[in-house]
């Protein structure tokens, strides 16, 4: 298991060439909010804007039509597409779509990610309610197996209990690396597993599958696994998961790969946080106060010129 930690994000952040635009730090499509959880997709947005993609989008459907306006207001930066059928999308135009937070469990919802899985073929960042109607839906599961996108997928404990069909306890970094290894088989995607001392899991090439649910991993060589060393008891407060899939999208959309826009993501989440917390108590932090101190966070981590 390696350690994320600044020497690795100072070594990965490249800084932006003068004559840039925001067309070269890409486009990231966001899914999520619903009436009485709007505020998970301004969260979203704001962290994603924050951590410099080019463009961010809100997918707005006929079901959730009502958020329209408070996303406008509240997120003034972003721009808002409303359609009527999934398959309307041009989905060659994003560099990475962010699925789940406040979106609800409807019927459409199951519906919406059949279509993205089909079809998306970048980085497709599921968390929330994405991942909990996954649980319940067999072939939303074989999508995901045979998807053509890089799927990263942000669960915190319970919802890698429901993932992983399972009632047995997740804790201790044993019995957490033993998840999110199986959670990176089950779906054959880039797992982070939330919570302190986040763990990220990626399947290496070549290795051979096994059971998602009797194998023991700790004691497997077959999967990357890589601990994060930022973050603090402050951050386990409402909204700030919504915050981290931001970052992780906006990452992936300016061209970091997927497994590279993950490790950064939960590094400069929580070190934001950390920052929050040295400020105002851990007590007092809130997800909007960790989207303030992103931009600190990044800049601790860029290499002084020579």
């Amino acid at each position: 298991m390696k350690f994320i930690d600044k020497e690795y994000i100072s070594n990965t952040l490249f800084k932006r060439k003068e004559d840039a635009h925001k067309g070269d730090f890409g486009k990231v499509l966001i899914y999520a909010g619903s009436v009485g959880m709007a505020g998970a997709a301004i969260l979203c947005g704001k962290a994603a804007l924050r951590t410099g993609v080019g463009l961010a989008r809100y997918l707005i459907t006929e079901e959730r039509k009502e958020i329209l306006p408070i996303l406008q207001i509240a997120v003034p930066e972003a721009t808002c597409m409303t359609i009527n059928n999934f398959q309307e999308i041009d989905y060659s135009e994003y560099k990475a779509i962010v699925c789940g937070c406040g979106l609800g469990k409807s019927s459409e919802v199951a519906a919406g990610l059949s279509v993205i899985l089909d079809n998306f073929e970048n980085v497709l960042v599921l968390d929330a309610d994405a991942l909990n109607v996954i649980a319940t839906s067999p072939s939303l599961i074989d999508k995901m197996r045979n998807s053509l996108a890089e799927i990263i997928i942000t669960p915190h404990a319970g919802e890698a209990k429901r993932l992983l069909d399972t009632c047995e306890g997740i804790s201790g970094l044993s019995g957490r690396k033993n998840a999110v290894c199986a959670l990176a088989e089950r779906f054959d995607c880039i797992a982070v597993l939330k919570g302190s001392g986040t763990l990220i899991a990626q399947k290496r090439i070549g290795s051979e599958d096994d059971s998602a649910l009797e194998k023991d991993y700790t004691k497997d060589g077959s999967f990357s696994i890589f601990e994060n060393t930022t973050g603090n008891p402050g951050m386990a407060t409402g909204g700030s998961g919504d915050v981290l899939s931001g970052i992780i999208a906006s990452l992936a959309a300016q061209g970091y790969s997927a497994l590279d826009a993950a490790r950064m993501g939960v590094f400069l989440h929580g070190r934001a946080g950390d920052l929050v917390a040295k400020a105002v108590g851990e007590m007092s932090v809130t997800a909007s106060d960790i989207i303030s101190l992103i931009p600190a966070a990044i800049l601790e981590c860029y290499k002084e010129e020579s």
